[in-house]
Parts: structure tokens; C-alpha cells; sequence
């Protein structure tokens, strides 16, 4: 039997839930947002509004993930928002992409308005075979990479836009104008996710993932684009929003830590044991070793060798294809148009659903189709000529996928034989988790699994891993996650003159010190931090310099150089091979107090002798470099640090939150 309806108990309930609407509100609408412009596209002109200082109140935060990658890009999403502990699978990734079906990343690929005759720029999936497009252009960011991977194959492959840019755009201004797109898209989402008014209310941590291999300067110049992004996108984010980065193999083992250890279970790894991230990209594969310290409450972990990368990303097999289409229709194939046989063509459209299926089928036999007009090519095996098929057999794909899987198998092989070197025992790795686009490709899976089945290790692929390393951005974010330590990947150190040996120095380093009228040799190299040397958040190097000044004349500017090195074994001599200059310290001196330091005349000039310390901190919360110059225990503030081959361009853009200054820093 029904009992009667109470209407005074539900105006009760529904009084009550009004008011926990109206709390919410509350708490999202009281943060007020400091947005000096705002952009009116009525009548495209910046109007001013006033600004209102916010009001303190709880932390609410929206943590967003940008897998900023070499040939796609994924965003992910967590809002700090509820009750309950958030999870792995509370992180959202954006799957609505212009122009795609439901996919986990875009295509890292712009095509300019000038250039294309349209008004605006096109870019990811909506970017056709016809247009002039850019691509790659993130390795722009680090000459190193892009030397590697510049070459013939891979313009044929990709199209004459890969590693290029306008003339008139710098590499942090290309990758910039892509960025730009996607976080007008990324905002676009969110204001439909959690509204407009919330949005604006709400502080946005950014975590852009960037390589292992990348060097200080291009993890400074990707935070310079992610933040002239931001700035270029007119975002109207609050003020306390901030950009971090994040190494993509840490975001990787977090996400995929997080999911098999949730709720603490040890039953496929344990504290102890250590994990090696296989990271297979489009165009790098990214190996990176951990050992695991502690599972709950959160997963916890430190580097244990330094990790490394290969050019062996699943667009090598496209090249492959390619070349196997060459050889076997030649003019047929090679006369046909750049949008009948480019990265967005149909053609590769198919042929990439083909890698993705390869493995799968137990069929040894099994054919898979192409259509594909070439008006004189002759029916063959390869080719039916009536219906405008090409046809590829089981082994010819294997032929295209197994130069590539070697090159993986290799560097998973290298980085069980550093660990060996570096302990002398046998390894600890137990698990191999194999992450981003191509670890999904089963024919990887089932090769992979079988070699680490006869070394004695496990091999694991988490659900979606094309997305685990956007995700693990943003759950590192947001729950604070990240090594206890990690492996220097270069030597830090600074040169130095010392007394001069005529058995040992260089007679063209040798010079007269003007303090003491001493014969001295110029150029020997202190390292302070060693290649392989384990990093935390305390770690920092400093170097005590004594310098002569000038009593009465202008004390100005001086310069220090922090060096850098990628050898095994570090130089000992600035004139060595390997020492490359990292950054050039300018320190003004001006406001220094001299009159408590050491005093000579020398050649008529009355010099002063000051003591001071430049330190590099490698542990910043941010995951940067930070730089500092100290005279007797205090900070220089007037302090500017200048990356080698670095623009003032550069300069001016120096790295910050989405606004508002910040010491000199870069990614570490």
C-alpha cells in the first residue's frame, strides 16, 4: 500500500536542495576574475573593464592535461570539485575534435589562413591533403631532434610541411599558433562542461608534457609557447591559473600506476620492484625506468637509469608502405597527387585502420584492401585494376611492422643492460607498461609480450593507452604525484681559472690575474651535478666566484656560464669536445655594498675583491631550473639568465604563469 504524499516533507527536501545549489553557486561565484580585457567581436576593438581584487577562498581548482605531441595532440580535464577522492577514471579527456569521430588526439598540423586563401587558420583533422600545412613542428623546438629526424623519407611520407615553418614564424610562434587552437577548443569544451560563469571563477593548472630527451632550452621554449598560447587564445582565465610541465614517460607511469594499483593492490606491482615505460609514439619511442618506493595512498617512485628514445614511431611504417607502394606501382603511384596519397588521404586513412587491425586476425592468409585509382596500373597479384584496389598480404605487412619492432626490442634491451652496468646486479624490472598510439597496435603487444616473457618480465598495456599520458598530466596535477627523484640526463657544471701548469694548461688560456699580478690558466670545468646523479626537489649546485671590482667606476654587469655536457664521461677542459655552453648569467652589481670587502690598488685603479655564489636549483615546483646569484647570503634581484643562441625575442618572453613575472626558470 502506497503511503499518503507529504507535501510539507517535500517542500522541506526541495527547500534544502536549493539551498546546497545556492552554496555551490556561492562558493564558484565568489572568486571574482581579474580580466583586464576583455575581446568585443561586434565591433573588434578591446574594451578595458575594471578590475575587482578576488576574494579568498577555497582551492577549487580544474587541472587540464596537453599531450602536446610530435604527430597528434590530446587534452584531458579533472576538476578538484566533490567529496570523494578523485581517481584515475575521473580524468576527461576531449574526444569531440573538429572534423574527427570520436578520436582520444588531434593531429599536431596547422595550415595558415594566408597561405590557404581563407580568413582563419585551419588545423587537426579539418587540415585536407590539398591545403599548405605545417607538421612536426614541435621538434623545431630542439635543433638536436630535429636533426635526427630531418631527412628525404620523411617528407616524401608526411608531406614537404613536416619540420617546416612560415619564414616569418620562429619555432615558438609556430607551435604557438597551433596551441592556440587547441586551448580555444579545450575552453570551448569546458565552458560547456562546468559553464561559463564556473569557468571564469575557477583557477586552470595547466601540465604540458614534454619528451625525457628534450633539452633545457626547448622545455623552456615549449612553456614559452604553451603561455603565448594562452595569451594569443584570449582565454579569460582566472588569475591564479599557471602552466607547469611534465616529463611524458612520468605522466605515462603515473596513469598507468594509478590504474593497476588501485585501491592498493600489489598483485601486478609491488614496492621494491621497478617498472621500465615503453612510450611508442608516431614518430619516437620513449623508454624510461622506474623503481616503485610506495603504492598507497598514492603511487610513489624514482628514476633508476637515465632513460633514452629511438626513432621508431608507427609513421616509420608508414614509410615502410609507402616505399612497398613505390616499389611495386612506381610512376603509377608516385604521379598521383599529394591529396590521393598524403597523411589525410583516404589511402592512409585505410592503411592505418589496416595497422591497427594487424595481429589480430589468426588468418595467415588474410588480405587487406586499399582503394586506390591508378589509371595504368595493370592488374596484379598487388592490384585489381577493375575495381581500383591494391591488395597487402599478412607478410607483407609484417615485413613493414618488424624493422621497427626490432628498434623497440633494442632500446628496451638497453635500458635492462644500463641497469645492470649501473648496479653490477641482475635486473629489478619486472614489468614493462607499454603506453601511447602505437603500444595499442596488437601485433606489437603479441611480439613484445613474448621477448619479455623470456626475459622473466611481464608486459602490461592499460586500457586507452593512446591516452594515458594526457591523463597521467593531469592526475599528476592534481594530486601532486611525481618522482621522489630523478637521473640528471647531462653534467652541470662551471669553468674556472686556476693557477697555471705549463705541463698541463694550454699556453692560450694562460693569463695575468689583475688582484694579485698571479700567472693563472683559464678554462677548467668544475662539474657540480653528474650525468646519471640523482635529482630531487632539494637539489642544487652553487659555485663560489671571486671577482674584481673597480672602487669608483661603473660595476655594471657581470657574466657567468653555466656548462653543459651529454658524455658519459665528463670533459675536463672547456676546449674538450663535448662542453656546450647551457646558460650566461648577468648579474648587475650596481647596489652592492663594497665596503666591507678586501681592497688593493693595482696599476693606478683601486679594485675590491667581492665574493659571491651562483646557484642553479633543480627542484622547483614546477618542474624547471631556477637561477640565482647571491653577495653575502642575499639574492641579486637584477639578475637575467640567457639560454646560448637565444633571441631577445626570446628574452622578452621569458616563462611565467598566464601572467605576472617569475623568476628565471626552465624545465628540468
Amino acid at each position: 500500500m502506497l503511503k499518503p504524499f507529504n507535501f510539507h516533507l517535500f517542500c522541506d527536501i526541495l527547500n534544502d536542495h536549493h539551498r546546497r545549489c545556492e552554496k555551490v553557486l556561492r562558493r564558484h561565484t565568489q572568486r571574482v576574475v581579474r580580466c583586464p580585457i576583455t575581446f568585443n567581436t561586434t565591433n573588434m576593438k578591446l574594451e578595458p573593464q575594471p578590475y575587482q581584487p578576488p576574494r579568498q577562498i577555497g582551492v577549487h581548482k580544474i587541472v587540464l592535461g596537453v599531450d602536446f605531441g610530435t604527430t597528434f595532440t590530446g587534452i584531458s580535464w579533472v576538476s578538484t570539485e566533490g567529496a570523494h577522492v578523485k581517481v584515475l577514471d575521473d580524468v576527461h579527456c576531449v574526444r569531440d575534435w573538429p572534423g574527427g569521430d570520436n578520436a582520444w588526439k588531434a593531429p599536431t598540423r596547422i595550415a595558415y589562413g594566408d597561405e590557404n586563401g581563407s580568413t582563419g587558420n585551419t588545423w587537426g583533422y579539418e587540415v585536407s591533403p590539398r591545403m599548405k600545412s605545417y607538421a612536426w613542428m614541435k621538434l623545431l623546438l630542439d635543433p638536436e631532434q630535429k636533426t635526427k629526424f630531418d631527412s628525404a623519407d620523411l617528407s616524401k611520407s608526411q608531406g614537404e610541411g613536416v619540420l617546416a615553418k612560415p619564414d616569418i614564424k620562429s619555432p615558438v610562434e609556430i607551435c604557438a599558433d597551433y596551441l592556440t587552437e587547441v586551448a580555444s577548443f579545450a575552453y570551448q569544451s569546458l565552458e560547456k562542461a562546468v559553464s561559463p560563469e564556473v569557468l571564469q571563477a575557477t583557477p586552470l593548472d595547466f601540465w604540458f608534457t614534454v619528451p625525457a630527451v628534450w633539452s633545457d632550452k626547448a622545455k623552456r621554449d615549449t612553456l614559452r609557447a604553451a603561455q603565448k598560447a594562452a595569451k594569443q587564445a584570449k582565454l579569460r582565465a582566472h588569475q591564479d591559473s599557471q602552466v607547469f610541465l611534465i616529463r611524458e614517460p612520468e605522466a605515462a607511469a603515473i596513469a598507468a600506476l594509478s590504474s593497476v594499483t588501485q585501491g592498493g593492490s600489489e598483485r601486478d606491482i609491488a614496492v621494491g620492484q621497478s617498472i621500465l615505460v615503453c612510450d611508442c609514439g608516431g614518430g619516437t619511442v620513449d623508454l624510461t625506468a622506474y623503481e616503485i618506493t610506495a603504492i598507497t595512498p598514492k603511487p610513489q617512485f624514482k628514476e633508476l637509469v637515465v632513460g633514452i628514445g629511438g626513432k621508431c614511431g608507427s609513421t616509420y611504417i608508414d614509410r615502410e608502405f609507402m616505399k612497398w607502394m613505390e616499389h611495386k606501382f612506381k610512376k603509377n603511384y608516385t604521379d598521383l597527387g599529394w591529396e590521393k596519397r598524403g597523411p589525410a588521404s583516404r589511402m592512409m586513412k585505410e592503411f592505418e585502420g589496416h595497422k591497427k587491425d594487424f595481429g589480430k586476425s589468426t588468418n595467415s592468409r588474410k588480405v587487406y584492401e586499399i582503394p586506390l585509382w591508378m589509371k595504368n596500373a595493370k592488374g596484379s597479384r598487388y592490384y585489381d585494376d577493375d575495381e581500383g584496389i591494391v591488395r597487402i598480404y599478412e607478410e607483407d605487412l609484417k615485413r613493414m611492422f618488424d624493422p621497427i619492432v626490432t628498434k623497440v626490442k633494442d632500446l628496451l634491451q638497453h635500458q635492462l643492460d644500463s641497469e645492470r652496468r649501473q648496479t653490477g646486479k641482475a635486473t629489478t624490472i619486472k614489468t614493462i607498461i607499454l603506453v601511447g598510439g602505437f603500444g595499442d597496435s596488437t601485433y606489437l603487444n603479441s611480439v613484445l609480450r613474448a621477448w619479455a616473457k623470456d626475459r622473466g618480465i611481464k608486459l602490461i598495456c592499460p586500457p586507452n593507452p593512446q591516452s594515458a599520458i594526457v591523463r597521467g598530466a593531469a592526475y599528476s596535477g592534481l594530486h601532486g604525484i611525481q618522482p621522489s627523484h630523478r637521473r640528471s640526463r647531462l653534467h652541470y657544471g662551471f669553468a674556472c681559472h686556476v693557477a697555471y701548469d705549463p705541463m698541463i694548461h694550454d699556453k692560450r688560456d694562460r693569463f695575468i690575474w689583475d688582484w694579485d699580478n698571479s700567472v693563472r690558466a683559464s678554462g677548467d670545468l668544475y662539474w657540480q651535478l653528474g650525468k646519471g646523479d640523482l635529482v630531487d626537489q632539494n637539489t642544487k649546485i652553487s659555485f663560489h666566484v671571486q671577482r674584481t671590482m673597480s672602487i669608483g667606476g661603473q660595476l655594471g654587469k657581470h657574466e657567468t656560464i653555466v656548462y653543459m655536457s651529454d658524455l658519459d664521461e665528463a670533459p675536463a677542459r672547456l676546449r674538450d669536445p663535448g662542453v656546450r655552453k647551457l646558460v650566461t648569467f648577468d648579474s648587475d652589481f650596481s647596489n652592492v655594498n663594497l665596503a666591507n670587502y678586501p681592497r688593493r690598488t693595482v696599476k693606478g685603479k683601486t679594485l675590491c675583491l667581492v665574493d659571491c655564489d651562483y646557484v642553479v636549483h633543480f627542484g622547483h615546483r614546477k618542474g624547471v631550473l631556477c637561477f640565482s646569484c647571491l653577495v653575502a647570503g642575499k639574492e641579486i634581484g637584477n639578475t637575467t639568465v640567457t639560454f646560448e643562441n637565444q633571441s631577445e625575442q626570446d628574452r622578452a618572453d621569458g616563462p611565467g604563469g598566464l601572467g605576472g613575472a617569475s623568476p628565471p626558470c626552465v624545465m628540468q
